[in-house]
């Protein structure tokens, strides 16, 4: 917008532009066309902006290394803020030392591909979703009561924001909202925020019905053309969950804690253990109805970057669980799991983006990307 104003007549053939991924070029239109929303844009705009004062304002492309470098700075900023905002909000909920929080957050950055996304791919929307997420949860009224104004209105343009860069995350929107009930006991403060949110959220998705009317000419537009939820009938839940070709669980360690922190739920939060499951087991299904379950070249699923935070609540409470019954099992527990993500952790630096191939099972690969991260 703010060097080519959408308009192809102001791109040079051999800028980088030109070469650039996520882009059509239409010259006979004169437009400048992108299947995705404006929302990551939009988060990037600040750091962009830093980028625009250090090369000076309007001299560049917008390609240049110190823009590049400025969006990857945005990635793993949002990435530690989505983490302070969730130590805030969980520590708001239920209170958990310093070390058994930080253990936390440890498990949800290294323990799964949330680093990946916010160091290696930081211009990915995911690592954008999962501070959006952090920040509505950090945000949430804990019990019954006045509830600020400003925290409110970053609720609602978290949750706005969350829905129009991945439309799809409405699932996580609706576990937010749900969750809120459940902590204040009762419906009247949804019933007087719901008004807000559909105004805001309207205000928020104008620019891209604006966007949408000049290149397409009209306001709503799928942009994604062939590419859809196709497989809702036979979804490919296995592979997206195990596969060594971007399945979740192989590249999620952390989430081998999930059954024991659901365990300690189904006894002290059963109403938010129903909640944060369903919403994990709808949007695997989700994910896993998309025409192609591996979403291209990926670390693990990532679709499931931004439900990080869900997990985060079993974590939370498994590490609050004085009484168990067996302690020396979660005395045993976290050193293996610790273990495991620092594994990931020098896995992700050494992953070179994709499997190869059309072998979905091809642990080969997988178990040779570890073992040149150490050796």
């Amino acid at each position: 917008m703010f060097h080519h104003s959408f308009r192809t007549s102001r791109v040079d053939e051999g800028s980088h532009f030109a070469e650039a991924t996520g882009y059509q070029i239409d010259r006979t239109k004169d437009r400048i066309v992108t299947k995705y929303t404006y929302g990551v844009a939009l988060m990037q705009l600040p750091f962009f902006f830093v980028a625009e004062l250090m090369t000076g304002p309007g001299s560049t492309d917008g390609f240049t290394d110190i823009h590049r470098r400025a969006i990857e700075f945005a990635g793993i900023f949002y990435w530690l803020a989505g983490l302070c905002l969730l130590w805030r909000g969980l520590l708001r909920w239920r209170p958990l030392t310093v070390p058994a929080a930080l253990c936390v957050l440890a498990l949800i950055s290294f323990g799964s591909n949330v680093f990946y996304y916010a160091f290696r791919m930081p211009g990915f929307s995911h690592i954008h979703s999962f501070f959006l997420a952090c920040l509505a949860i950090a945000v949430m009224p804990v019990r019954d009561g006045p509830w600020k104004l400003r925290e409110s209105l970053l609720f609602q343009v978290a949750c706005a924001l969350i829905v129009l860069i991945r439309p799809s995350d409405l699932l996580l929107v609706l576990f937010l909202y749900s969750w809120m009930w459940l902590r204040t006991s009762n419906g009247v403060l949804i019933r007087r925020l719901l008004p807000g949110q559909l105004i805001i959220g309207s205000l928020v998705w104008l620019p891209q019905l604006c966007y949408w009317h000049f290149v397409h000419g009209t306001w709503l537009h799928y942009s994604y053309g062939q590419e859809t939820f196709s497989e809702w009938a036979s979804p490919h839940v296995q592979e997206f969950l195990f596969a060594a070709q971007n399945g979740w669980l192989p590249y999620a360690p952390a989430l081998l804690l999930l059954p024991f922190g659901a365990l300690v739920m189904v006894r002290s939060e059963r109403p938010l253990f129903l909640l944060a499951l369903g919403t994990l087991l709808a949007a695997v299904y989700v994910s896993a109805s998309w025409f192609t379950w591996r979403y291209g070249c990926s670390y693990g699923a990532r679709p499931m970057v931004q439900y990080m935070p869900v997990v985060a609540v079993f974590l939370w409470t498994f590490m609050r669980a004085r009484e168990m019954r067996a302690p020396a099992l979660r005395t045993a527990l976290l050193p293996l799991i610790g273990i495991l993500c620092f594994i990931n952790y020098r896995a992700s630096l050494q992953y070179t983006g994709c499997i190869d191939g059309d072998q979905v099972w091809n642990w080969r690969q997988y178990v040779d990307n570890i073992v040149q991260a150490f050796f």
